[in-house]
């Protein structure tokens, strides 16, 4: 998974010309009058002064519009529950005991693929399934050139559940609550989407996690328009979240599922856009209060799970390094500005305060981590570095696989 401030277009979805123009206009235009005596003469200072404030508007707009997950009603379709699994051994357990608790689906089945794992995820998964006619074990298939592990492994789970009328796919390490599903799909029928991606709150306990996990909501709150998004088929209006993803069968095998996108790393954003490009709507919903993920368990994990995949993130290392600038420019720089005393660098650092409670407050991920934003952009520009830096070196891997 990804974060979609990097990957909206080439760089910023800020920058993208296909994002909606005349909203962006509109909320510069709402911000221009704000504070106006206390900018500098410099137009790159008021730049970024109603650049900053446009970004915290939107934000709080967004954070009032997100949808939310739908109500209880009954499924009758049937619903295939999918899990791609490779060394889950750690975590299958939990994920299937929230998964076989799930409520208010009259004909459910879960499929577990376990993709050549070496510990012991598929004596766990077969010792559950003794006990649960509706629980499958998978033996993924070899790899073949030219895609990526999870890629293959979803898109093998899929044909094994073509049958269904929706196909729910999840991350091993997610936590469903007991209505999660039924919630979710019901959502998607509300708004006549063939997809939806209910985000999981992201749990976060080390240092590294409690730094760079909130940004993953902060920078689709902050920039995407959700409401235009959600009522428009251009790619580059898309978020989404592989960890939780919903799928209308028919609809996921028309625009050519996960094998459309074989080669991506971002799989959750590139199959959305291709959702889009195929005539479906859907768009990201709140998911914080029926899901809940865990990516990582230490920095060494956030920092190559991270590292696999940012390089993708961007249309080249040009565009990596205007999103860098860009984010140094509204989130770091301003904190010297503010240290000589300028009162336009303490409106910005403001700013930033401003977009990072809305999206803590709607993703209940962590307030207080919302004042350190500063030392989480530099990590998380060291982030994106580190990934170019690797793929320039060929020596990108995850869970043993080159990429």
């Amino acid at each position: 998974m990804d974060l979609v401030l990097l990957r909206c277009g080439k760089s910023l979805l800020l920058l993208s010309p296909g994002c909606s123009a005349c909203w962006w206009i509109l909320l510069l235009a709402l911000s221009l009058p704000i504070f106006t005596q206390a900018l500098d003469k410099s137009s790159v200072t008021t730049i970024l002064f109603v650049l900053g404030f446009a970004l915290a508007l939107h934000s709080i707009v967004n954070g009032l519009l997100l949808r939310r997950p739908g109500n209880k009603e009954v499924i009758s379709e049937k619903v295939s529950i999918l899990i791609p699994a490779r060394n889950e051994g750690r975590n299958i357990a939990q994920c299937l005991e929230t998964v076989l608790a799930q409520q208010n689906l009259a004909d459910f089945q879960v499929i577990v693929l376990d993709d050549a794992s070496t510990d012991e995820t598929n004596q766990i998964v077969k010792k559950l399934a003794s006990g649960h006619a509706n629980l499958t074990l998978l033996y993924g298939q070899e790899l073949p050139e030219g895609w990526t592990g999870k890629n293959f492994a979803c898109w093998q789970l899929a044909n094994a559940a073509s049958d269904s009328q929706y196909l729910v796919f999840i991350d091993a390490d997610v936590r469903l609550q007991p209505a999660a599903v039924v919630r979710s799909i019901n959502a998607l029928k509300k708004y006549r989407w063939k997809f939806i991606s209910p985000y999981p709150r992201q749990i976060a306990k080390s240092l590294s996690e409690w730094l760079i996990q909130p940004l993953l909501q902060w920078s689709w709150i902050t920039t995407l328009p959700l409401r235009i998004a959600e009522r428009s088929l251009r790619p580059q209006l898309t978020a989404a979240n592989g960890q939780f993803f919903i799928f209308d069968t028919n609809a996921y095998f028309s625009a050519g599922g996960h094998k459309s996108i074989r080669e991506e790393v971002l799989d959750d954003i590139h199959l959305a856009r291709q959702m889009k490009r195929s005539g479906y709507h859907g768009n990201v919903i709140d998911g914080s209060t029926i899901a809940q993920c865990r990516m990582y368990q230490s920095w060494s994990e956030l920092r190559e799970g991270y590292s696999k995949s940012l390089w993708s993130a961007f249309g080249s290392f040009s565009g990596a390094l205007l999103v860098i600038i860009f984010l140094v420019s509204l989130y770091i720089f301003p904190i010297f500005i503010a240290a000589l005393g300028w009162q336009w660098g303490i409106f910005l650092l403001l700013a930033a305060l401003i977009s990072r409670l809305m999206a803590a407050i709607r993703s209940q991920s962590s307030i207080t981590s919302a004042l350190l934003h500063p030392i989480a952009i530099a990590l998380l520009c060291y982030l994106v570095l580190r990934s170019w830096w690797l793929k320039r070196k060929n020596r990108l891997e995850w869970k043993s696989r080159a990429l």
